[in-house]
């Protein structure tokens, strides 16, 4: 059974806990564009853009097209949860000058090890 890629790219953004708003800042799409592909399954839509939008769901653009034409299963597709999470603060790392950006970075990394350091007691 064929399904319109609308439809495929609203279950696979669902199935990943994604909003609207999230795929749209991780593709560099708007949200008007992402509801307006789910709602009326629009075809005319750039290669470009299709593959914005399947990198930003963890896929292939071959997979992403193919599933909407029923060749396909994504519903066993590997979600990669913890991705979702990196992928936020990069994104929020992007919106940051060069310098603050590295100084974050740095701060995330010494907490990072901090906390996988064993806690000694005296």
């Amino acid at each position: 059974m064929d399904m319109c890629l609308g439809a495929v790219i609203r279950d696979r953004r669902k199935a990943m806990k994604l909003t609207q708003e999230d795929l749209a800042e991780f593709s560099g799409l708007s949200v008007n564009f992402i509801s307006r592909i789910e709602r009326t399954g629009d075809q005319n839509i750039s290669i470009k853009k299709i593959d914005a939008i399947a990198q930003s769901l963890n896929m292939d653009t071959p997979s992403l097209i193919a599933a909407a034409y029923g060749k396909v299963d994504i519903s066993n597709y590997k979600l990669k949860g913890d991705d979702i999470f990196i992928q936020k603060i990069v994104n929020e790392l992007r919106k940051l000058s060069t310098f603050r950006a590295e100084k974050v970075c740095k701060a995330i990394l010494s907490l990072v090890r901090e906390i996988n350091e064993p806690t000694r007691f005296n």
